[in-house]
């Protein structure tokens, strides 16, 4: 998967990927390529994850990064980032976004971004997300980043789905990253 992520950030300026989670471990593998991708491209890494599964990626790092390296990986509690307000509220996110992003724009940082998207309960929280993500697509295009957007397969209805591969124009599978053919870039 490594050669994936390197061959589509070389030839693309802004990336943006649905990655659908199906298994645990697959999804660490596939994040720790990432990291790594990242890590010999000279770019530092931002990880958006649950506490829980932060250590299980850093014990896969073992043995293909040096410590110097490690520092080069930014991490941030996933759920406290979405739901800091007790509901996902995409204007808090973005700006919470926008503060974490500053240091490595005002230090001219490369980074790409790692985001496990999850959420609390709360009414109308599908077309919350699909404005989410338009708006993230938004971002990535106008900011020029690399963005790979997490979602657990359990927690994502078709519907949603649907909506989260027209705003994402890569798709990660298990094992490839393909075009999404429903992509609809954002004018």
């Amino acid at each position: 998967m490594k050669f994936n992520f390197d061959q589509l950030i070389k030839e693309n300026e802004s990336v943006h990927i649905y990655y659908n989670i199906t298994h645990l471990q697959t999804y660490i593998k596939n994040t720790v390529s990432y990291i790594i991708s990242g890590i010999h491209q000279g770019q530092h890494i931002l990880i958006i994850e649950s506490e829980k599964l932060i250590p299980h990626i850093f014990k896969a790092l073992e043995g293909h990064i040096t410590k110097d390296q490690q520092s080069y990986i930014h991490t941030v509690n996933n759920f406290d980032y979405y739901c800091s307000t007790g509901s996902f509220q995409p204007a808090v996110i973005f700006d919470h976004l926008s503060k974490t992003l500053k240091p490595f724009y005002d230090q001219h940082i490369p980074f790409r971004i790692w985001a496990h998207v999850e959420w609390s309960e709360q009414e109308g929280i599908l077309t919350i997300l699909e404005e989410f993500e338009n708006e993230a697509d938004k971002i990535v295009q106008d900011q020029k980043l690399y963005l790979v957007c997490a979602y657990d397969e359990e927690r994502v209805p078709e519907s949603l789905k649907t909506s989260l591969m027209k705003c994402h124009e890569y798709i990660m599978k298990d094992d490839e990253i393909i075009i999404s053919e429903l992509y609809q870039m954002n004018p």
